[in-house]
């Protein structure tokens, strides 16, 4: 009998190890896919070693939740359908990643969830992965929606195996040492204390770092101005290819580019020349962009608004026989709920530069 299990050498954590089911899953066309979506979309147009893929991340918290919920001494088949989770939890992402979701849930009213759990649940075109499944497809829609307790908390909220894994990965590939992350710490620290996830508070230095780690991040390189512009330009340009949602969600990055290649020419020579427009960011509240957007329509290219990436499950954390936020201990994690906040990107042509920043200025609203 052949052996259906497989080991994937990786970058972060070197060998891992996949059994049958996870190999089955990886081999289909929805999870191949994930080989061609650039992982922090056209943040390569800045920093040059950007180009790893959603399939990497996807195994890394696959990896993540299996060692977690292994050490966390959940039962076996908790620790199966989380690591299930862990590996499906991006299988829905457009083209680029995040670029193209703000157009995506105007288009299709969809995000990357809604989408991979359409894929999950057998919904898409000629789908392969969701028989392979079965019996766990609920529960890996349960855990993926946030509907199972710390099974959910393990895939998604502060100080989860994605954020873990996506942190220590962009930062190797970015080149960018801000992103390091303590991760053998961070696993022996997490806890469940009264069917609650939490971390021991001898573990805080390590949570603190990681959290640190994601708003310097943040500050470098997920808000790039220049990768923002190219992703502003791309997804504005998903409307006007407008493909069918059946179509769209079997696309992968160069099938986008092809499309813009063809339909929308002007972005496509922008992004594969680097010939990027000028761009400002504002840190506003989304109302009153919104106001400077009307404002200034006349001199703009495109906007787009980015919403605070602070995610609103606050840690726990285990001190004395009880759990209490992270808040409560850490003056630091105080500080990044103020610091992660949303800001407005302005997008116009060279000869706009002076009149933008002129108006800026009179309002009195800081850029960079």
């Amino acid at each position: 009998m052949l052996n259906d299990k497989k080991t994937i050498h990786d970058t972060i954590y070197g060998s891992i190890e996949l059994d049958e089911i996870f190999s089955k899953i990886i081999e289909t066309k929805e999870f191949q896919r994930l080989n061609m979506v650039k992982q922090l979309g056209f943040t390569y147009l800045v920093f040059p070693g950007a180009t790893h893929s959603r399939f990497e991340h996807s195994l890394g918290t696959y990896y993540l939740a299996r060692e977690a919920s292994t050490r966390l001494g959940l039962d076996s088949n908790d620790v199966l359908e989380v690591s299930l989770a862990g590996l499906l939890h991006d299988v829905g992402h457009s083209p680029f990643s995040h670029s193209l979701e703000d157009s995506m849930i105007r288009m299709y009213n969809k995000d990357h969830l809604d989408v991979t759990v359409d894929i999950i649940e057998g919904k898409t075109p000629e789908n392969e992965l969701s028989d392979i499944l079965g019996s766990h497809k609920k529960a890996v829609v349960r855990i993926l929606k946030g509907e199972s307790g710390v099974l959910s908390r393990l895939i998604s909220g502060n100080g989860d195996v994605d954020q873990i894994d996506y942190l220590a990965r962009d930062s190797h590939y970015t080149g960018v040492a801000l992103g390091a992350v303590d991760i053998p710490r961070i696993l022996r620290v997490l806890s469940i204390f009264n069917g609650e996830f939490c971390v021991e508070e001898k573990g805080l230095p390590s949570v603190e770092g990681l959290m640190v780690a994601r708003m310097l991040m943040y500050r470098t390189v997920y808000r790039h101005k220049t990768a923002l512009i190219a992703s502003s330009l791309a997804n504005d340009a998903l409307e006007e290819v407008n493909p069918e949602f059946g179509e769209f969600v079997e696309w992968n990055d160069c099938d986008f580019i092809a499309e813009l290649k063809n339909k929308s020419f002007q972005t496509y020579e922008a992004i594969k020349h680097r010939r990027i427009p000028k761009g400002v960011i504002v840190k506003l509240d989304e109302g009153e962009f919104g106001d400077l957007v009307g404002s200034l329509s006349a001199d703009l290219v495109s906007y787009q608004y980015f919403r605070s990436p602070f995610k609103k499950e606050v840690l726990s954390v285990l001190s004395n026989g009880e759990i209490r936020p992270i808040t409560d201990f850490s003056s630091i994690m105080q500080f990044l709920e103020r610091e992660l906040e949303g800001v407005g990107l302005l997008i116009f042509e060279n000869d706009k530069e002076k009149d933008i920043k002129e108006a800026l200025r009179r309002s009195d609203i800081p850029s960079q």
